[in-house]
């Protein structure tokens, strides 16, 4: 028969219809098939069975061979009100088999409360052409039922609360066309279910509540269209569970509460349309469970509350869409979580108080286009998180109050626009060493372990680096030159203590890593911002104390800072000494020019140096504190002494200093 059409008519002839096993009818019926336009597409002979005869058949307690047959106008519902039953009463449907039959009304074609009893219950191959078909709380414990390439052309469809037997349960390619299809709160047995290949067309269909075999359900290859799918509360019992390469439609799809068993879950290369999938609360037992080659669609995706097990889990180079991706208060056990190529769309990306177990998570060579990721208050066992040549440039990812646990974490050559692990724990080793990020945000962060932010097989592209109010209990590598530290700290819009504070991390970090010109430049920086954030301070004092710290600030800034970089290059304090001693030099002719004449005296011949060079050998003396007394000075330049032979004595403890500094490390 034709399983494609629009209607049908027929032609009844009071002819003798022999069938198999010996079955014939009284009557026989022309059924013709007829396309849109009702022209002719097929027609074939068929035995014809009224809704009486049935009936008969029935009260009779006869067998139901109704193969090969057009049944017309049949319905229990009638068949009860004509006997005088209860509106609950199973009626008892002995041996039926219907394969390869047409069933027809006008009205509802009804099988409701039907108690199927005998070796098989065959629809095989059959037809149901009315507004309604209604197969609710029928029972078929006690007989085999068969539904495979059966064709429901119908508006609405209910196998709600039907009881199937321990045997292996076929709709393998059948179809359903547009309308509401009903199988809530079904009972199966111990079989296999197969919806393979099943075309589902447009219209609401739910499995909510039902409990399905102990054994494999598959939806392999099953065609959805638009309208809600619900999956919700269903038990899929322990067999394997398959959806591969299933497309579902643009309606909403939801798995909410459901339970799976141990069984390997398979959601390969399935398609989801535009509406939102619901995965909340979903128990998928401890078998693996795979969405590789998966895609989502441009709904919003939710695992929230999911429970995935212990098994591993698969979202291999899935591709989700525009809407959000939710798994918040996730459960993932000690299975491998696997990302790997996966494709993020456009939309928000949520990991909120999940619980990733000892099981390694990847997101290897994942892309995401634009939008935002967020990990927050998560919880990481011992495995790995491996997020390394991901591709996020337009996408703010942002880890906050997350204890990563104990395994290796690594964004290592990934791209990203910002970066943030504000709040976080990190107790192991990091390997931040991105490719390109615009802004990498480790503020409040507590380190316990190494932070590695320094490559030398490529230049790591950082444009804002923010340490402010970092805890570092490990250890922090980072190139202050090739990174630009300086730079990246310098243009936070953060305030001079803030900054101070980072150069100050970096400074003891740097040292503890024994990378001491590293330190100097950190130290150098630490004490510049200390003293302008110093400075800052005065602001709001009164004019004495505003006056004081301006002294302060520019003494340190011409001493510590102009003269020795804080005593950190000797060479600079050496420098500093001949300006200081030349100074003095100038200072001594130009009170000698000033005063006309001479104003060092010798105690030996006055004639032994010229004025110049006697000014030049007393200002060196003075300087260093020598002291032989064969040139004094008189008038004026004993200030002069007292000061030089003090700027003398502290620019050779300072010069000890720093080279002393120098030297031990």
């Amino acid at each position: 028969m034709i399983r494609y059409f629009d209607n049908y008519k027929i032609e009844i002839k009071k002819q003798k219809f022999e069938q198999d096993r010996g079955f014939f009818s009284e009557q026989m019926v022309f059924l013709t098939f007829l396309d849109i336009n009702n022209k002719d597409l097929k027609t074939v002979e068929l035995a014809y069975f009224s809704a009486k005869d049935i009936y008969d058949k029935i009260t009779n307690k006869e067998d139901l061979f109704l193969n090969n047959s057009f049944v017309d106008n049949f319905s229990l519902d009638e068949f009860r009100e004509l006997n005088n039953l209860k509106v609950n009463k199973l009626v008892t449907m002995r041996n039926f088999s219907a394969e390869n039959s047409f069933f027809a009304s006008e009205n509802e074609i009804s099988f409701k409360r039907a108690n199927f009893i005998g070796n098989k219950a065959n629809f095989s191959n059959s037809i149901f052409y009315s507004p309604r078909v209604n197969f609710s709380e029928s029972n078929f414990e006690k007989s085999e039922a068969n539904f495979e390439y059966i064709t429901f052309n119908t508006n609405y469809l209910s196998f709600k609360c039907s009881c199937f037997g321990d045997y292996n349960l076929d709709f393998k390619n059948s179809i359903f066309y547009e309308g509401q299809k009903d199988f809530e709160e079904i009972s199966f047995g111990k079989g296999d279910l197969s919806f393979l290949n099943a075309e589902f067309n447009k219209g609401d269909i739910s499995f909510s509540g039902s409990n399905l075999c102990e054994g494999r359900t598959t939806f392999r290859m099953a065609r959805f269209d638009t309208g809600k799918i619900d999956f919700s509360r269903v038990f899929f019992g322990q067999g394997d569970v398959s959806f591969e390469k299933t497309t579902f439609g643009d309606g909403e799809i939801t798995f909410r509460s459901a339970i799976f068993g141990k069984g390997k879950k398979d959601f390969i290369r399935c398609s989801f349309g535009q509406g939102k999938k619901f995965f909340v609360n979903t128990n998928f037992g401890e078998g693996n469970i795979t969405f590789k080659n998966t895609n989502f669609g441009d709904g919003k995706v939710s695992f929230k509350l999911a429970n995935f097990g212990n098994g591993n889990c698969d979202f291999h180079f899935v591709k989700f869409g525009k809407e959000d991706l939710i798994f918040e208060r996730t459960h993932f056990n000690d299975g491998l979580i696997n990302f790997r190529g996966a494709e993020f769309g456009e939309g928000r990306v949520v990991f909120n108080k999940i619980d990733i177990g000892n099981g390694d998570i990847i997101f290897e060579g994942s892309e995401m286009k634009k939008g935002s990721f967020l990990l927050k208050l998560g919880v990481f066992g011992n495995g790995t998180f491996d997020f390394e040549n991901a591709l996020f440039n337009n996408v703010d990812f942002e880890v906050e109050d997350v204890n990563f646990g104990e395994g290796k974490v690594s964004f290592y050559h990934s791209e990203f626009n910002s970066l943030s692990f504000k709040s976080s724990q990190l107790n192991n080793y990091f390997d931040l060493r991105v490719k390109r990020c615009k802004k990498l945000d480790l503020s409040n962060t507590i380190v316990k372990d190494i932070l590695d932010i320094s490559s030398f097989e490529f230049n790591i592209e950082i444009d804002e680096l923010d340490f402010s109010g970092l805890r570092l209990l490990g250890r922090l590598y980072i190139d202050w030159e090739r990174s630009n530290v300086k730079k990246l700290i310098y243009q936070q819009d953060t305030s001079f203590r803030n900054k101070s504070e980072q150069f100050r991390v970096l400074k003891e970090n740097y040292r503890n890593i024994g990378m001491y010109q590293s330190e100097d430049y950190a130290y150098v920086e630490f004490k510049r911002t200390e003293s302008k954030a110093d400075l800052k301070d005065y602001e709001n004092k009164n004019l004495a104390r505003r006056i004081l710290g301006n002294i302060s600030y520019f003494f340190k800034w011409l001493v510590f800072d102009k003269m020795g970089l804080y005593a950190t290059e000797p060479v600079r304090v050496l420098l500093s000494m001949g300006i200081v001693y030349l100074t003095f030099v100038i200072l001594f002719l130009i009170n000698g020019i000033i005063n006309t004449g001479s104003i060092l005296y010798s105690i030996g011949d006055e004639n032994a140096l010229s004025s110049i060079l006697k000014t030049f050998y007393f200002g060196a003396v003075t300087f260093l504190t020598i002291g032989y007394g064969d040139y004094y000075p008189t008038g004026a330049n004993r200030f002069l002494v007292a000061l030089e032979g003090f700027a003398g004595l502290f620019m050779m403890s300072y010069f000890t200093v720093a080279f002393v500094r120098k030297i031990l490390r």
